[in-house]
């Protein structure tokens, strides 16, 4: 081999971790070209002429890079759109960006299922990108077309490059036909419990259902126009999602607010059906009336997610607004050729979650009823026991009670006129969960009346004989008492047994004594408890106006 050894008069340069190399040996004029054959020794570096020793061939791969990832291709921004819920007319900014280095034209767009969505902003094709140019275009999707928004576009260019944008969502259209009042509003909150039952009576119960489903219930009486309108959703529009206000939970604008507005004040909405993404009604009339899509909430302040179509004057009624379909059959009554009456009932599609909140009051792990029902009306009660009945017709009936005691059933009307305590309500029916999860109940009558008084120290109630101690010696049922005084205080206590003192009058044992001592004259009343629970997973608010609400508990007596 050939050699040139070095170069003379130049220093040579020691770099840490490399072989020793001549320090400016790239600026000196030499005929050969360089050759990967190793040193000869520190300082020296050997060469080759050309043509003495064979060049390797090389292959390989490019070397790819995040520049591919964003050059030499068309991006869409965003290449995919969801709009949801469509309850109005809608439209976004779609950004199509140029990213080769050299100008491509647009010169077709091809669309499909694009039933009332448009695709504007620019001139229409060819239209020229210039290199690292961008354009911004707007989707809109307009209220009017097929239920469930599917659209897709494909943008070709001059080159051969092309990208595609895809819009969806799922129209609504706005039922907003008022409820008559005169035949109120009928909520129903209904949960799923499995109850399972044993040969004694005791239960297990198991929660299947975490949020009721949600449905109401009202008159619709309309005339003219509003007819011919009803009759054409029922048709078009029956089997599908409506947007619905929440027609007990009414405001009114006390300010006008115009089109283009993207934020509203409304009354009281710590208790009505106002949340984060769900939707607020704006009614004038059953044929003039917005659904928009509330984007936040902060007090009374709504934030909306599309600024408002329209304007609205001062006074127009606002309400929350759900997604509901028509459960069963509509049947629409026509008294006249121009006047219309129906009983619809709308079952709600999205959840309508609580929180589920107890009342304060709690006595041997479970919560107390503190709600005094109206006696407006006669309260019933119910004796029910389990019996297994022999009887083959001919000859004597054998009757066996399995559990010993009987099951009490007990219906209760409640009476609400504040919005506050009927928000109270449905958040404790939420913490019943329906049949699942049981409570104490007081009769709310003079169930023993005292005959001495209450001292701090007495474990005991003296009260006229009810034959208690006779019948119950020991108590496995009607064993729990709550004796209200006067200034509102109420102690619950169990009873452990029972004295006869004479033919008027008994003791009762208490658990523990009550701490204080209460003049015979202040002792109200002393009721029985029962822990129960509802006899049924679905209750009903009855909304007489948006703000008095009648309610009816069914419940029976469980086992502890």
């Amino acid at each position: 081999m050939a050699t040139l050894i070095g170069v003379t008069g130049l220093a040579v340069l020691h770099l840490a971790g490399h072989h020793t190399v001549s320090a400016n040996l790239q600026t000196v004029g030499l005929a050969g070209v360089p050759s990967i054959v190793g040193l000869d020794r520190a300082g020296i570096r050997s060469f080759t002429w050309p043509g003495v020793l064979p060049r390797a061939g090389l292959t390989g791969a490019a070397d790819r890079s995040f520049r591919d990832d964003w050059y030499h291709r068309i991006h869409v921004l965003p290449a995919a759109i969801d709009f949801g819920n469509l309850v109005s007319p809608v439209s976004q900014a779609v950004e199509v960006w140029n990213a080769f280095l050299s100008p491509v034209s647009l010169t077709a767009i091809e669309e499909t299922g694009a039933d009332g969505v448009s695709l504007s902003g620019q001139s229409p094709p060819p239209l020229v990108y210039g290199g690292l140019a961008s354009r911004v275009h707007t989707v809109a999707a307009s209220t009017l077309g097929s239920p469930v928004l599917s659209a897709h576009y494909v943008l070709r260019f001059s080159n051969g490059a092309s990208s595609a944008l895809t819009v969806t969502g799922r129209r609504v259209v706005v039922l907003g036909f008022a409820p008559n009042w005169a035949g109120g509003i009928t909520e129903r909150l209904a949960w799923l419990t499995d109850v399972l039952e044993s040969y004694d009576g005791s239960e297990q119960r198991i929660r299947l259902r975490s949020v009721p489903r949600r449905s109401f219930e009202f008159q619709l009486d309309l005339a003219g126009q509003g007819v011919r309108v009803l009759e054409t959703l029922l048709h078009a529009w029956g089997a599908r999602v409506f947007a619905v206000p929440v027609w007990t939970d009414r405001t009114v604008l006390t300010a006008p607010l115009s089109a283009g507005a993207a934020a509203v004040r409304v009354s009281d909405a710590a208790h009505a059906d106002y949340h984060a993404g769900g939707l607020v009604a704006f009614w004038s009339d059953n044929l003039h009336h917005e659904v928009a899509e509330i984007l936040s909430l902060a007090g009374n302040a709504l934030t909306l997610k599309q600024p408002l179509s329209r304007g609205w004057p001062a006074g127009t009624r606002v309400f929350p607004a759900r997604f509901a379909r028509i459960d069963g059959d509509a049947v629409v009554a026509h008294p006249t050729d121009a006047l219309a009456s129906a009983r619809v009932r709308l079952e709600i599609e999205d959840p309508s979650p609580v929180p589920a909140i107890d009342g304060p009051s709690a006595y041997r792990g479970y919560r107390v009823l503190e709600w005094r029902p109206n006696r407006i009306e006669d309260r019933t009660d119910t004796w029910r026991r389990k019996l297994a009945v022999l009887d083959y017709g001919t000859g004597p009936v054998n009757i066996d009670d399995l559990s010993g005691h009987p099951v009490v059933g007990k219906r209760l009307r409640f009476t609400f006129g504040n919005r506050a305590t009927i928000q109270a309500f449905r958040a404790w029916l939420h913490a019943r969960q329906g049949r699942a999860v049981p409570f104490w109940l007081s009769s709310g009558q003079s169930d023993v009346e005292v005959t001495r008084p209450i001292h701090a120290a007495d474990q005991h109630l003296a009260v006229k004989n009810i034959g208690y101690a006779r019948y119950l010696a020991s108590p496995t049922i009607r064993r729990d008492v709550a004796i209200r005084v006067a200034g509102g205080a109420v102690h619950h206590r169990r009873i452990t047994g029972a004295t006869e003192i004479s033919e008027d009058e008994e003791l009762l044992m208490l658990d523990s004594t009550l701490g204080v001592t209460i003049p015979l004259a202040r002792v109200l009343q002393v009721s029985f408890l029962d822990l129960v629970r509802l006899e049924a997973d679905a209750q009903e608010f009855f909304w007489e106006t948006d703000g008095i609400v009648q309610a009816v508990l069914e419940v029976r007596t469980v086992q502890e």
